[in-house]
């Protein structure tokens, strides 16, 4: 009976080996087999990812689907639209194409980036103050099934950049922090609950993009840190998420000074940077993909056809082209697209890129494909109830739960929780949810009158809620600035609280008390009124450091 059983179990072992072969070969060999009947224009098409918008006309549709059936192109970018909207119109993309498109989403705080009609979650920087992880894991779960509804097949998110300086616009609150090990941690988790998904998750931008002041929307940043501080600080999170089994990583329009095989040379064109420093040393094997290759970082400095043939050579799979106006993205698939895949079928045909390069750049876009079941899902699949599915209470539970644990007491000399005082709300831009919830009598920041108003009161609330990410001034006028110091001298107890980036703290007197919120959406707004109240205990911890008193990591409970 023994031997029965054990060769039973053999047997089934040698049956399970061989069906697990038998699978693998499948779908190597239906990318394979694709990858052959492909001829040179197909395959340098699968290379390009273009920008399609469903609120544009038909001209649009009409440009798009020219590139689909004449240019081969590989995938979509979606933009601007709604949540059923983007479906249906992806559908129609997909309709066109002999082979499967993928479709990529920009989704850092949920596919709401792009679309109007769906839940707006946290940015990155409110997520930084969030000390329970789980939740974090539980949020990037949620951005993986709103973009499988969507029919998005790649997430651009999350950014590893570590925000090393509040000059950095362009990154700022789409950063986790500014400490690198933190920044690798919540970039893991979210990462991880978007792939737990069925969605490709996206690091960038590599090899960092957050300590810069210039925005590569419009110029070149410049990075000048040696080699041992990039590996410390910018690398580190990327290091982790590639150890990780993140499965893209999207590279930066700047120049790492130190690491460049010449003077201003964009890492996007860098060999060493993309080939030889995140494929050879750090061991990723997933998909690079290009950031916007029309962002004026580049197109400033080189023609379309330059920017896509040094971008293939430096070792990117996908080269993405990413814009929501109008004339800009008529020119990016009108002119832009046609003259880049021209001039790579040009240096193919003379030798002077490699066939067998393009056939490995398209067989590795090619498996990613199937290895997602896009071979067997282009057939249009609608799904009822949509937008309702998005906008679950689940949905609504966990952003609720986030900003909560995102509240931030950075200072309460004694003030919070303020319990039966007799308080005034001054405000500074609207917070309608916060001021209904605290009850107080309201006052404008702006009312002549002011400070003869308020000398009644035994305690002074501060919304400041019109606050930018503008350095140096956060949107803070100098009147502005001049009022909130009067008011720190009023000897009347009085708490501040942000409604935008901690970076502000620079600009606000030393208050009493100092809440930062964060963010101006509802949830924040009732959370900051909660803590205010004593309601709920406030558990963030800053993400950036601001000035000595604001040290990283401040954080007061009243508890």
């Amino acid at each position: 009976m023994r031997k029965i059983i054990t060769c039973f179990f053999i047997n089934l072992h040698k049956v399970l080996i061989l069906n697990i072969f038998s699978f693998a070969f499948a779908v190597q060999g239906v990318a394979e087999q694709s990858l052959r009947s492909l001829t040179l224009d197909e395959k340098i098409g699968q290379l390009f990812i273009v920008s399609a918008c469903q609120l544009r006309g038909k001209d649009h549709f009409e440009d798009l689907q020219n590139l689909i059936c004449e240019r081969k192109i590989g995938g979509v970018i979606m933009k601007q639209g709604t949540a059923d909207g983007q479906r249906i119109f992806f559908n129609k993309l997909q309709q066109l194409s002999h082979l499967p498109l993928l479709c990529l989403q920009d989704g850092e705080w949920g596919v709401s980036m792009r679309l109007s009609d769906v839940i707006v979650f946290p940015r990155n920087l409110t997520l930084g103050a969030v000390q329970d992880f789980a939740l974090l894991f539980q949020l990037g779960r949620e951005i993986g099934k709103q973009c499988r509804l969507v029919g998005a097949h790649i997430n651009l998110a999350p950014v590893c950049d570590v925000n090393c300086t509040a000059q950095n616009s362009i990154i700022h609150m789409r950063s986790f922090g500014e400490d690198p090990f933190q920044v690798a941690i919540r970039s893991h988790l979210v990462m991880s609950g978007i792939q737990s998904m069925g969605v490709i998750a996206c690091a960038k931008h590599f090899p960092g993009h957050g300590d810069t002041i210039t925005d590569s929307h419009e110029d070149l940043p410049l990075v000048e840190h040696e080699w041992h501080r990039l590996r410390q600080v910018e690398l580190l999170p990327f290091r982790y998420l590639i150890q990780a089994g993140v499965k893209a990583v999207m590279s930066a329009h700047l120049c790492a000074k130190s690491i460049v095989e010449e003077s201003l040379l964009p890492a996007t064109f860098s060999h060493r940077i993309i080939t030889d420093l995140l494929q050879k040393k750090l061991g990723f094997e997933g998909l690079v993909i290009t950031d916007a290759l029309n962002m004026n970082a580049l197109s400033k400095y080189y023609s379309p056809d330059q920017i896509a043939i040094r971008a293939l050579l430096a070792g990117h799979d996908l080269l993405l082209y990413g814009d929501h106006i109008a004339p800009n993205v008529d020119q990016i698939l009108r002119n832009d697209i046609p003259q880049a895949i021209a001039a790579i079928k040009i240096r193919v045909e003379k030798g002077e890129i490699p066939e067998e390069l393009i056939d490995a750049r398209v067989s590795k876009i090619l498996k990613v494909k199937e290895g997602i079941g896009l071979f067997e899902e282009m057939q249009d699949r609608s799904i009822e109830n949509l937008t309702e599915k998005i906008n679950s209470p689940e949905a609504y539970d966990l952003k609720k739960k986030l900003f909560q644990e995102a509240i931030t007491v950075v200072r309460n000399e004694g003030l919070l929780p303020l319990e039966e005082r007799n308080a005034a709300l001054i405000e500074w831009g609207e917070s309608p949810v916060f001021a209904n919830k605290i009850a107080a009598d309201r006052f404008s920041l702006e009312d002549p009158e002011l400070f003869e108003k308020v000398k009644k009161f035994s305690c002074l609330i501060v919304s400041l809620a019109k606050l930018s990410n503008g350095w140096p001034n956060f949107g803070l006028g100098e009147q502005d600035e001049k009022i909130l110091q009067i008011l720190s001298g009023l000897k009347i107890p009085t708490v501040a609280v942000v409604f935008g980036t901690p970076y502000s703290l620079s600009k606000i007197p030393l208050f009493d008390g100092i809440v930062i919120a964060y963010e101006k959406q509802n949830e924040a707004q009732e959370a900051a009124a909660d803590v205010l109240l004593g309601k709920i205990s406030p558990k963030g911890r800053l993400p950036v450091s601001v000035l000595p008193h604001f040290a990283l990591g401040t954080g007061y409970c009243f508890n």
